[in-house]
């Protein structure tokens, strides 16, 4: 027939006759390299290249357990299987195994017996490296590949190699592979499995890209990482890498210089950010005792370093929901621990875990938190917005923390704090064979009945502006016997304000009528108004020994002396309450000076009128 006819008598048309005759000829060479290649090509001539192949890139032994395949369709390709690789030495200490390794290669190459081997792949395969402690992988000290790594050379943003050792490679894919990197000297293990991905290298002297995923301490992780220079990178030599990381748990983003040499670094724009921060440390393997305060967690910065420092730049943090901006530097030198300095503006800050986790070393030296202290040095200068410290809120907060060898402490440099200013330092001391902890608290012109409804506190304290110092020294270890053996002072006064609770005529009638009475029987509806106090106390052995007590109001002066054994909020103190007489101009009556012994427990004590039998302190 001239013509090609469909099912029903038609002719087929010119297209449909060209698109049947090039899948004729598909299908004939198809025919022709499944039934002749195999006669022109050598099966054992490529196996043979192809082991030759492998040990040249490496520099090691390879030898090959199973039979050898070869196709031709789409392209000609070997696969081979059960491939070992082990060091070229006496110990012939096994560093790779593969179940199955193919490469593609060029069918002209293997006619002339040069067949040229790329775009491979790779089937469980098993790498097994050791880390140097200078950042070098020592999987591979010879070969094509270590010779490419000992002869590059930084080309602009690029790369360089001599042309002999310039080889193709293509495309890599792993299937479900692994790497065990031993860490030399410590002797430590990391394992990364269920590897599976593609590598993009299409030559070795060109750039390199990585897309997989990879099972590491039990979380699967994904990455996509490219470089400029790959061959710089494994040389431990600085390398324009680009990088993203996740998991479940974490997000991860690079992009600038990475160095994997002893103290390996980055240098460039970094991201991290993760929901649980004390599972990610858990998961990295890291001792962070200050995590547990923490939850979610972001940062953004510039990281520049240098030989032995890491700059954090523009940096911008949030943990939980705290944010920071600002600058630090983290110093690696070598024979000293890390020191961690810089500067932070932080929108609002809680001061008890910093007090509890960062500084100072309270507690005792096995203390989990104070092993991390250890490990660290610590100069850091902190503003806050807003802080809070227990039940109080603070406002435009400048803070200092110092934690470097021995000497650690937390400062409380300048804050607003009810109506007034506070400032403050806790830190260590060299007090006795352990040490102690120092304790520095000044307030001035704060609001004090709101500081003491904030703490809780009862009796008859006085209301009104104050200012209150305090100092105190604690020997470690800081235990109930040491509290007791505290040393100290305090210091509190005021200009105006009010005794709640505290009726000096009731005092005085029910010392007329009664041998003892309670506080709390004299009280009356408002309160004694006072024009100062000045009161002053030395701290020891777990009672304040009042060395300056005076209270002025309008008419009355209370005078205080004697101790107040807070341990057991115990008192014993003698009170002279004494109403000057008037002047020319005054209208005051005079009145004698009446004299208390003022025990019992706070905050009802008992008073007892000095004209009385008094009662011993045991009773």
């Amino acid at each position: 027939m001239r013509h090609l006819l469909d099912r029903r008598g038609r002719p087929v048309g010119r297209r449909a006759r060209s698109i049947l005759l090039v899948c004729l000829i598909a299908l004939v060479i198809f025919v022709l390299f499944e039934t002749v290649a195999p006669l022109l090509i050598s099966t054992v001539l490529v196996r043979d290249r192809m082991e030759t192949a492998v040990e040249r890139w490496i520099g090691q032994d390879v030898t090959i357990g199973g039979a050898p395949t070869l196709r031709f369709w789409p392209k000609a390709r070997i696969t081979l299987s059960d491939v070992t690789i082990r060091r070229d030495d006496e110990q012939k200490r096994t560093i790779g195994h593969v179940s199955e390794l193919s490469a593609a290669f060029d069918l002209f190459g293997a006619l002339i017996g040069r067949p040229i081997f790329k775009d491979f792949r790779l089937r469980e395969p098993k790498i097994f490296v050791t880390r140097q402690a200078d950042g070098t992988l020592d999987w591979s000290d010879a070969g094509l590949l270590a010779h490419a790594v000992a002869d590059v050379r930084p080309s602009g943003n690029g790369q360089s190699l001599s042309v002999s050792y310039d080889a193709p490679i293509g495309e890599i894919r792993v299937h479900d592979g692994s790497v065990e990197i031993n860490q030399a000297p410590e002797g430590t293990v990391t394992r990364i499995e269920g590897i599976s991905g593609r590598v993009r290298w299409p030559h070795l002297s060109e750039g390199a890209s990585l897309t997989g995923e990879a099972v590491v301490a039990g979380r699967k992780v994904s990455a996509e990482i490219s470089s400029s220079q790959p061959l710089l990178l494994f040389s431990g030599r600085s390398s324009n890498t680009n990088g993203t990381i996740r998991s479940d748990l974490f997000n991860a983003q690079f992009s600038g210089i990475v160095n994997l040499a002893e103290h390996g670094f980055l240098s460039g724009n970094a991201e991290l950010s993760t929901v649980d921060l004390p599972e990610l440390m858990t998961w990295f393997g890291i001792d962070f005792p200050a995590a547990d305060h923490m939850k979610a967690l972001s940062l953004q910065a510039k990281l520049i370093t240098s030989a032995d420092a890491v700059r954090f730049e523009g940096l911008s943090l949030d943990i939980n929901d705290v944010h920071a901006t600002g600058i630090l530097d983290l110093a690696l030198k070598p024979n000293a621990q890390p020191r961690l300095t810089g500067t932070l503006a932080l929108n609002r800050i809680d001061f008890s875990p910093l007090l509890a986790e960062i500084a100072p070393r309270l507690l005792d030296e096995n203390d989990p938190a104070g092993q991390f202290r250890n490990r660290f040095d610590l100069d850091l200068r902190l503003s806050a917005q807003n802080a809070a410290l227990g039940p109080f809120g603070l406002s435009e907060v400048a803070i200092g923390v110092m934690n470097i060898g021995a000497q650690s402490r937390v400062d409380i440099l300048d804050s607003d704090f009810e109506g007034g200013r506070l400032t403050g330092r806790i830190g260590t001391i060299k007090e006795g064979d352990a040490g102690g902890v120092a304790a520095r608290l000044s307030v001035h012109g704060a609001d004090f009945a709101t500081i003491i409804q904030r703490l809780g506190l009862q009796g008859p304290l006085p209301a009104g502006k104050g200012s209150f110092e305090l100092a105190m020294d604690v020997a470690r270890p800081l235990t109930a016997v040491a509290w007791r053996k505290a040393k100290g002072s305090f210091h509190f006064t005021a200009d105006g304000g009010v005794l709640p609770g505290v009726d000096l005529a009731n005092i005085r009638q029910l010392a007329a009528q009664k041998p003892y009475f309670s506080l709390d029987d004299a009280k009356g509806t408002g309160g004694f108004e006072f024009n100062s106090i000045d009161i002053a106390a030395t701290l020891a052995n777990g009672s304040a020994d009042i060395t300056q007590g005076r209270i002025v109001g309008a008419s009355d002066t209370i005078s205080l002396s004697g101790i107040v054994p807070y341990i057991n909020s115990s008192l014993a103190l003698s009170a002279t309450i004494d109403r000057p007489g008037s002047d020319a101009r005054g209208g005051n009556t005079p009145i004698a000076p009446a004299t208390f012994f003022i025990g019992g427990s706070w905050p009802d004590p008992v008073i007892w009128p000095l004209h009385q039998n008094v009662p011993k302190l045991g009773d």
